[in-house]
């Protein structure tokens, strides 16, 4: 996968993004290459603008759109909710596209935002680049991992093996 990243958002004191030209030079260069893109969402904005080069047929096969939710610091887009949630999967309606969530500098499970996206039918990303746990919790990857396990299992979803996650993003 190429990593696309359709929009500028501010993190702190950095301020982080990539013009249309540079969105459209990375989409290009993942069609090019056959590789299908991530597509990291920090804000609401990030979507309007990935939507345009989709509804543009730049996109290609493949894409994964991740929505980021942050529990900060630093501040950034929306805070991990089920209206936040909500609000993305609206973006995209219609689109058929595949979607993940993550909360940056917290906990994607303990947040309820693995739940509620495993319920609406999307993905998670899971791992100890986003987790943050104020009470001073320390799991390791695989902890974190067979926490959203666990949690789909309960749901009634499967996890997806690699044939499975070809076939979600509809790749050959």
């Amino acid at each position: 996968m190429g990593l696309v990243d359709p929009g500028t958002v501010t993190l702190g004191n950095i301020v982080y993004g990539f013009s249309p030209d540079e969105i459209a030079y990375k989409l290009a260069a993942c069609q090019d290459l056959g590789i299908a893109p991530s597509v990291a969402c920090f804000e609401p904005g990030y979507i309007r603008v990935f939507l345009d080069f989709y509804e543009s047929g730049r996109v290609p096969a493949g894409s994964l759109v991740k929505f980021y939710f942050c529990a900060g610091p630093p501040h950034f887009g929306l805070p991990p909710s089920e209206a936040a949630l909500d609000l993305y999967i609206d973006l995209l309606a219609g689109t058929g596209l595949p979607w993940a969530v993550a909360v940056l500098g917290g906990d994607v499970v303990g947040s309820g935002m693995a739940r509620w996206a495993i319920e609406r039918g999307g993905h998670v990303r899971v791992g100890l680049e986003d987790f943050h746990d104020p009470a001073g919790r320390q799991p390791t990857n695989t902890e974190l991992v067979a926490e959203v396990v666990e949690l789909a299992h309960t749901l009634g979803r499967s996890v997806a093996s690699a044939t499975d996650a070809a076939r979600i993003l509809q790749l050959p």
